[in-house]
């Protein structure tokens, strides 16, 4: 009898275990479901803004132009990161009006409202980074868009931790202009001195202006550039157009023979689209057909008359080329039929860096002895000076070094060897 009332009494005392046990499991599966949910909703939310603040680096770093000299660059750099992430129309007056899809977040619900000071600027990838009254235009290199999202609020954790009621979620960006190619070049040679080697810039000085000769005979035999043909015998006046008019020739290394295809005046028009002066009727770079340098500049010798150094230099009545880029100058001379020129404008919302570029040097006195196609021997970095006009067009080119010489025009950030049009890259 005190056996059974034994085991009753014990029976009698776990009832309701069940019940408590049950509740704590709920909670902790409540916990861990919630951990889950929340944080993956929390992830979602980070990819979003991830995505934002590329779109953000990517668009302010279009703008910046190291080495130009322009005072409004960071400006526009700003302007550009904030309409790419905020949508809508830029209402900065450098900008006139740039339309953008908006970058959202929280599930599409909400816009990423950046703002100036969450877009800073570095001289190098590894900063500091600062604002833009604390940086320099003519150095800033890379741009960093980076947003914190506060007080995002927590739902399901919570149950584990009340406390824990909201969390920050951030992302960052880094961005910079780098070379759109490694080996690119327009289809002109660079001829060098005979005997000389890339150790003494082939026999050419930083400077020295570089043009086919006026007479007749072999187009190279007396001068100290020409037209070439990267792929002979197939080569020939269209070929070198398309090059002209779009990135250039790439991947052709060292050594590689090449075959020149004569003195080709039809190549007017091609070349002339790099300064913004178009044929009537055959070319219009609103609709992405050859489009223009950031500046139409030209420079001959009645303009510029040391004849040396249209880049950096001075001469008296004329601006050099880096400055006349940071004012995204049009071609001063109104060409003559059949041609016409785009304007300031149209330079600073089409251009690109079209005139500072890579040219093959090769030594043109073997096409006169007739031994053979000379092989590329380096690649010197030229500015295009000055557009083909009138009845006897000369093109001209002035050498500005190697391209793989470090701080040449045509690398890019002290990086020898890389050269092309520079386009943004994210880095970090």
């Amino acid at each position: 009898m005190h056996q059974k009332a034994f085991r009753y009494r014990i029976a009698r005392s776990q009832r309701g275990v069940v019940a408590i046990l049950l509740g704590l499991s709920l909670t902790v599966l409540i916990g861990f479901a919630g951990l889950a949910i929340d944080l993956g909703r929390f992830f979602i939310i980070k990819t979003e803004l991830q995505n934002g603040m590329d779109a953000c680096a990517l668009a302010a770093s279009s703008q910046l132009r190291p080495g130009q000299n322009n005072a409004t660059a960071l400006d526009r750099a700003i302007a550009y990161g904030r309409v790419f992430t905020t949508g809508g129309v830029s209402q900065n007056p450098l900008e006139g009006n740039i339309a953008a899809i908006q970058n959202r977040i929280a599930f599409q619900e909400q816009v990423v409202n950046v703002q100036a000071e969450n877009i800073t600027f570095s001289t190098s990838l590894a900063g500091p980074y600062l604002s833009k009254a604390s940086s320099d235009a003519n150095t800033a290199a890379f741009v960093q868009c980076s947003v914190p999202l506060n007080n995002i609020p927590v739902f399901f954790m919570r149950v584990l931790n009340p406390l824990l009621t909201t969390q920050t979620v951030s992302a960052r960006a880094v961005a910079t202009l780098a070379p759109s190619s490694s080996s690119c070049a327009i289809p002109v040679a660079a001829c060098k001195v005979p005997g000389t080697t890339a150790a003494t810039n082939f026999g050419l000085s930083v400077g020295q202006w570089l043009a086919p000769p006026a007479g007749p005979g072999s187009p190279y035999g007396t001068g100290n550039f020409g037209w070439i043909d990267f792929t002979p015998p197939g080569g020939g006046a269209s070929e070198l157009a398309d090059l002209l008019t779009g990135p250039g020739q790439c991947n052709t290394g060292i050594g590689t023979e090449v075959d020149e295809p004569g003195s080709l005046a039809s190549l007017e028009t091609a070349w002339n689209s790099r300064f913004g002066v178009y044929r009537n009727g055959t070319g219009n770079p609103q609709v992405g057909t050859a489009p223009p340098d950031v500046t139409g500049y030209g420079y001959t010798a009645a303009n510029w008359g040391p004849a040396s150094n249209a880049y950096a230099g001075s001469s008296a009545g004329s601006i050099n080329y880096r400055t006349a880029a940071a004012a995204y100058t049009r071609y001063q001379v109104d060409p003559p039929n059949p041609f016409s020129r785009i304007t300031d404008t149209q330079h600073q919302s089409l251009g690109r860096n079209r005139r500072v570029v890579v040219a093959p040097v090769v030594d043109c006195t073997i096409w006169n002895t007739g031994t053979g196609r000379p092989a590329l021997e380096g690649f010197a970095c030229v500015l295009m000076l000055n557009p083909m006009l009138g009845s006897s067009p000369v093109p001209t080119m002035e050498f500005l070094g190697l391209s793989t010489s470090p701080g040449s025009p045509c690398a890019t950030n002290g990086a020898p060897g890389t050269f092309g049009p520079l386009v943004p890259q994210l880095v970090q």
